[in-house]
């Protein structure tokens, strides 16, 4: 099978990995010129990727994380930044009015963008034989963030990317069904989406992941029952984002 396509089906999320490894500087600078490579709208590269270097800062993050202890204890851990900032100074040299920057299809363009460059990250250290985990936890403490990191407006922290070498080994973790989620010109039915959806519940039970504490759908039922983070509404309309009725009344 192509290397490629047999890494990306064998990835897995690690949650625990060797302490004290650092990376050397031709990894990172490898890794992060993948994450630049990636697609993106009208070659804006809305996003901004920051390195958590410094070790105090590292261990504040994690302190007010303490569901996310790898972000401790991996190599490298960089934060995913959606960015209109560049796009403001861009403004202020030609003069823009930056009117459009409120709307909701301005925040989806930079999160797809740095989406992209994360994915691009994440292929490139497994490629390098390292385990990787997301942590979109930090959105819980965005408002810390913003002042930690010194973010403008125009900027919002959407998630982490923990790098390293794994401490324990991770199974592969079934996915849904196909028919869950690919179709062919129409979206698929509901009988079609409950009756997979109902078979995976059954295989993730099966499956046994200790973490999980809830069949399937009734943790998705859970979870959308209140929203996740609310008071990042407030914040993200302060920082210039989601604000495009009251920027246009």
């Amino acid at each position: 099978m192509n290397p490629i396509i047999q890494q990306l089906l064998n990835h897995r999320t690690y949650r625990q990995f060797q302490r004290g490894e650092t990376l050397a500087t031709d990894t990172v600078d490898a890794i992060i010129a993948c994450a630049q490579q990636a697609p993106s709208w009208m070659n804006g590269q809305h996003y901004t990727l920051l390195n958590i270097a410094d070790p105090t800062l590292r261990a504040q993050i994690a302190e007010l994380q303490p569901n996310n202890p790898q972000i401790a204890e991996c190599a490298l851990y960089l934060i995913f930044i959606a960015d209109l900032h560049k796009a403001d100074l861009c403004r202020q040299t030609y003069e823009g009015s930056f009117a459009a920057a409120g709307t909701p299809d301005a925040f989806m363009t930079a999160v797809t963008d740095a989406s992209l460059a994360a994915q691009n990250a994440l292929i490139a250290a497994e490629s390098l034989g390292y385990a990787t985990c997301f942590t979109g936890g930090i959105r819980l403490i965005a408002p810390q963030l913003v002042e930690l990191l010194g973010l403008p407006e125009h900027t919002f922290p959407l998630f982490g990317l923990c790098i390293g070498s794994p401490a324990v080994e991770m199974r592969l973790k079934p996915r849904l069904p196909r028919a869950a989620v690919y179709a062919e010109n129409r979206y698929p039915s509901d009988e079609t989406l409950l009756d997979n959806l109902a078979a995976y519940e059954q295989t993730m039970t099966d499956f046994g992941e200790a973490r999980e504490k809830l069949p399937y759908r009734e943790k998705f039922a859970r979870f959308y029952s209140n929203p996740y983070a609310p008071d990042n509404i407030e914040l993200m309309q302060r920082m210039g984002w989601l604000n495009w009725y009251s920027g246009f009344n």
